[in-house]
């Protein structure tokens, strides 16, 4: 079998040769690029499996080669690793909207890198096309309730316009736009961003409890391998919203 290939697209020489060996160790083909001109254009002449992309580069920095990657037709564009070491929440979200599948925060493991490059190389794609037009929406709930179907039909897409419609009833940099938040990164396995969201919904507010339930539940899966399929979306009055998201382990 062909092994996966890889470009590499960092500034700094010591960065790609530490993911360079990292990466060829577990076979798979790697190429460098030392800012995002070259990138483009190594993605152009050959096509990678993935791309390790640092955001913060001279001239042509990450997010522009997100934003290029992004016009692409599906069949062009690579899945993209990013790699920083300036994270924060905006950033992930900017980056995961223009198409980023993961998150890795400098300064990482030779075993976190592959352990991240091996679960983006073997997971489906996520990011499918929306299946229906959302629509307006007359109150909050209908947009909770529109995240609950799309997340059960596994409709990322829907999901995240839903989120939208929830955003502008209730604001963004609120607790429950970054738990929202949290269980769309859940549901689509990317839990490392998901702890952040959730974290970020705790600091936002220490009382918003669906935000600390789903904190301590990731946390139970991630350690003890539990199996907790049930998320919570938010706690309306008297009202607690759930979701069932697919079992992390499957």
């Amino acid at each position: 079998m062909k092994p996966a290939s890889i470009l590499i697209t960092d500034d700094e020489s010591n960065i790609r040769m530490m993911v360079r060996t990292a990466l060829e160790s577990d076979g798979y083909a790697v190429r460098e690029a030392k800012n995002g001109s070259e990138a483009l254009d190594s993605i152009e002449k050959q096509l990678p499996d993935l791309v390790v992309l640092d955001l913060n580069m001279p001239g042509l920095d990450g997010m522009a080669v997100l934003e290029h990657l992004k016009k692409l037709a599906a069949t062009n564009r690579p899945r993209v690793i990013i790699l920083t070491a300036f994270g924060s929440i905006a950033t992930a979200v900017r980056a995961t909207r223009l198409g980023a599948v993961d998150f890795l925060e400098k300064p990482i493991t030779p075993t976190e890198l592959r352990q991240t490059v091996r679960s983006v190389l073997t997971e489906p794609e996520l990011d499918a096309a929306p299946t229906a037009e959302m629509g307006a929406f007359g109150a909050y709930e209908d947009a909770l309730t529109r995240i609950r179907k799309a997340l059960r039909l596994a409709d990322y897409a829907s999901a995240e316009a839903a989120l939208e419609v929830a955003a502008e009833r209730r604001g963004k940099h609120t607790a429950e736009y970054f738990n929202l938040l949290g269980v769309l990164y859940e549901a689509q396995h990317k839990w490392r961003l998901a702890r952040k969201c959730y974290a970020k919904s705790i600091a936002a507010d220490k009382r918003f409890e669906p935000a600390q339930a789903n904190m301590r539940r990731l946390f139970e899966l991630q350690t003890y391998g539990r199996t907790h399929q049930a998320v919570k979306l938010g706690d309306e009055g008297d009202d607690i919203w759930y979701a069932q998201l697919p079992d992390a382990r499957s």
